[in-house]
């Protein structure tokens, strides 16, 4: 009998990450994600970027407010909030409000980006951080990226040996994963239970180190599009480990094509993925 691939697709569940519709208010994310079949989406809180306008104290309770209708309605759940910065001027205290609000859209855990090149010092506020969210019942996910202090896999492992925080997850996003010169094989060397997501997109094979983080923050490809060795990361993932879709598209935004149907083309380039080679299913 012949498979039928789109079922097995919608056993795997999918979050959409939110720079994949990047533009939208937070609620609207979850519409888009329940619109276009995914179960879980990432919610952008508080931004990374350098002078970005960060909302206020009223402003994120109305975000939140309405992701939690949208929530309720849809069926969407929130699976983790983006995302908190340590720098050198890092004053943990003033994230006290976005760990709350993790904690009152139920998501699991909250994004954490290293710029400190101070190890001990970023230690130290991971530490603060991590006590702080656990108290919410909230753990936190590191992303690891070659453009930040935690460049790649390896480092993202030390961080959370040397901080000794069980809760805490990393991040396994396959373009940081392979750009940092990390390759497939290294996801079994990661103990499965310590590894929140793994983010799908595709791109070239090599980049030059002027292009990455534009391409990480605007400029990836949906999945079949380019040469990253997709189907082998997939095979080495642990069949309880959650899937997001990560594929930021400003060239596509720029031409008018919208924020959901640029999720329904990542959700659909997935299901092509998925027909050419059978997934494990989440347990």
């Amino acid at each position: 009998m012949e498979t039928d691939h789109r079922i097995i697709a919608d056993k795997v569940p999918l979050t959409l990450a939110h720079l994949t519709v990047q533009e939208v208010p937070p609620a609207d994310a979850i519409t888009i994600a329940a619109e276009t079949g995914f179960q879980y989406a990432t919610m952008r809180l508080h931004s990374p970027r350098l002078g970005a306008k960060n909302l206020s104290t009223r402003e994120l309770n109305d975000e939140v407010q309405k992701a939690l209708l949208v929530s309720r309605e849809s069926g969407v759940l929130v699976s983790s909030i983006e995302a908190l910065v340590l720098a050198p001027e890092t004053d943990i205290l003033t994230y006290t409000t976005i760990l709350e609000a993790a904690a009152k859209l139920s998501a699991r855990c909250v994004l954490v980006v290293a710029f400190d090149n101070v190890y001990s010092r970023m230690l130290d506020n991971f530490g603060a951080l991590s006590a702080s969210a656990s108290q919410l019942g909230l753990g936190l996910e590191i992303e690891f990226m070659v453009f930040s202090e935690i460049k790649d896999l390896q480092k993202a492992m030390q961080v959370l040996a040397d901080a000794g925080s069980p809760n805490d997850k990393i991040v396994i996003d396959v373009l940081h994963l392979l750009r940092s010169g990390g390759s497939p094989e290294d996801i079994l060397r990661v103990p499965p239970a310590m590894i929140s997501q793994i983010q799908l997109s595709d791109g070239p094979k090599y980049a030059g180190p002027e292009c990455l983080v534009e391409e990480a923050r605007f400029d990836r490809m949906f999945i079949g599009e380019g040469e990253f060795p997709l189907t082998e990361i997939l095979s080495k993932r642990p069949p309880a480990v959650p899937l997001a879709l990560e594929i930021p598209a400003e060239r596509l935004r720029l031409q008018g094509i919208s924020a959901q149907e640029r999720a329904l083309r990542a959700r659909r380039s997935f299901e092509s993925l998925v027909s050419t080679r059978l997934l494990p299913r989440a347990r």
